[in-house]
């Protein structure tokens, strides 16, 4: 945990405003350095990474429900420039630092985690990379602490990869099935859009191919006109 006094101080300042006719009452600020999980290198190093952000503590004294305390921005900067210049004198040359907090490391107590914060030892990679001519000046079992420290990362590091892997077979699974969506919508808007076929031609019904029906009397063989036209005589015939 940080340590609030130490590297918060406070002090009382005006927030800047642009009309300095009307200015706001002073509050105590503070700007420091607080650790902030790092996801990306989280994932690539298969621990928790963090690494040290400018952070801005606020309270207005009386108000104990009043405390802020964020990440710092441009417009903190902005508001509070004698803290946060008082900050970046107070810190400076101070070496930023990326890891995981050795205060956050299971395997060790509190006490052991202060007794490396006081060697300047703040992660548990500053811990496995302490030289051999230094390593026994932080206690009895540093020795056996750094390799602690260099089988954890080394485990998570091999965690690392096959969280990777698998990630990236989940990805390509759903990158599958993200194309096989969009080939089944094609297919299914392609039928959608097919014309349909024409309809057919209407067929006329059977009856009505027939021949038309001509009446019986009408109907006569073509030699019976041919006898009865040679049993009449002819009308000269009869007139002589």
């Amino acid at each position: 945990m940080v340590n609030m006094d130490d590297d918060f101080p406070m002090m009382m300042e005006i927030e800047y405003t642009a009309n300095p006719m009307n200015p706001y009452p002073p509050v105590a600020v503070a700007f420091g350095m607080y650790y902030q999980l790092d996801e990306a290198q989280t994932a690539k190093a298969g621990h928790e990474v963090y690494r040290d952000v400018e952070f801005v503590k606020i309270a207005v004294p009386g108000d104990k429900n009043s405390v802020v305390f964020q990440p710092a921005s441009d417009t903190h900067r902005k508001r509070f420039p004698k803290a946060y210049a008082e900050f970046k004198a107070r810190t400076a040359g101070a070496e930023t630092r990326e890891g995981l907090p050795i205060e956050q490391w299971a395997p060790i107590s509190r006490s052991i985690a202060l007794t490396l914060r006081a060697a300047h030892i703040h992660t548990v990679e500053a811990l496995a990379a302490v030289h051999d001519g230094l390593i026994d000046r932080i206690g009895a079992n540093g020795r056996e602490l750094r390799a602690k420290a260099k089988a954890f990362l080394e485990q998570a590091k091999d965690s690392s990869v096959v969280l990777k892997l698998a990630a990236e077979k989940k990805e390509l699974q759903d990158q599958l099935a993200a194309m096989q969506m969009q080939i089944n919508a094609l297919a299914q808007n392609q039928a959608t859009a097919a014309p349909a076929a024409p309809a057919p031609h209407p067929v006329a019904p059977a009856a009505s191919l027939a021949p038309p029906m001509v009446p019986a009397a009408e109907l006569e063989p073509a030699g019976a006109a041919t006898a009865s036209a040679a049993r009449q005589p002819s009308r000269r015939a009869r007139t002589e």
